[in-house]
């Protein structure tokens, strides 16, 4: 099996997110993406020398220093603009279009996908990358509550921040020409409509999943509870076996302040050495 790990990318304090006010925040990209790839080769067990590239489809570049960071750390860099990106309406939309992108183009069975403020803490389990299903995070009870409402009858929404496709599922392929069918006619969805009534259009690429698996539950696998960080589950909401499959901290380098980055470290290393002492 080959496999790769796979991002979108742009610059700090200059992404499409930040140009169309998209976020409350200042976001640093690229600083996010050195921590994140630091850590996935540091405790990515089997899959940590795996290729990793990342694709700036636009005008909003990296630096040179940042180039050579990621090369130091053997990730493939791609700037390659792509016109499209004019018609985006956030910057999560380049998420299924870059993953689109890899799909067509890396001759691997695996692509695994996470956010660039995501950083490893442990090695994915072998059983859940080579489960030959389309995995992908979905926010649970709790962190629902913080999340978009849909219809009564649809599952809780989905996190697009952690995926693992297989090449030959065509998944990137089935989510772009989604996404790209309501660029091309707002008004088509209805319930699309009431989504972006709540929030604008920050989910569009998330809520285009949560389509999906409405009309069709067998085309993913969702998982929930493998990530804590900003404005997610807090510690203290997890059992002592939930807390060891936290694979991820998730939180941005600029966090809302109003989030307690530090309390949630505590929390979570005094837990885990507690259930480790008793193990």
């Amino acid at each position: 099996m080959k496999y790769a790990l796979v991002a979108a990318i742009e610059g700090d304090r200059c992404n499409l997110n930040n140009d169309k006010k998209i976020v409350k925040f200042e976001r640093l990209y690229e600083s996010e993406a050195i921590v994140c790839f630091e850590n996935w080769r540091k405790n990515g067990g089997w899959l940590k020398d795996i290729p990793i590239y990342v694709l700036c489809p636009t005008h909003n570049v990296i630096t040179k220093e940042t180039k050579e960071k990621l090369t130091n750390l053997n990730v493939i860099y791609i700037e390659e603009y792509h016109p499209i990106i004019e018609t985006f309406t956030s910057g999560f939309l380049n998420i299924p279009y870059v993953g689109k992108l890899m799909e067509d183009r890396l001759a691997v069975d695996v692509i695994i996908k996470i956010d660039l403020d995501m950083n490893l803490i442990q090695p994915l389990p072998e059983e859940l990358v080579n489960c030959g299903e389309v995995v992908c995070g979905q926010y649970d009870d709790y962190s629902t509550r913080l999340q978009r409402t849909l219809e009564e009858g649809w599952t809780n929404p989905f996190d697009t921040g952690f995926m693992i496709t297989r090449k030959d599922s065509g998944f990137y392929n089935k989510w772009w020409a989604e996404v790209n069918a309501i660029l091309n006619n707002p008004e088509s969805d209805p319930e699309w409509i009431k989504v972006r009534e709540q929030t604008g259009e920050y989910y569009l690429e998330e809520y285009i999943v949560d389509k999906l698996f409405h009309a069709n539950p067998s085309i993913l696998r969702p998982i929930q509870r493998y990530q804590i960080g900003e404005w997610y589950t807090p510690v203290a909401e997890f059992t002592d076996e939930e807390l060891q499959r936290v694979y991820f901290w998730h939180e941005h380098l600029l966090s809302d302040p109003a989030y307690d980055k530090i309390r949630q470290k505590v929390e979570y290393f005094n837990r885990m050495r507690k259930i480790r002492d008793h193990q």
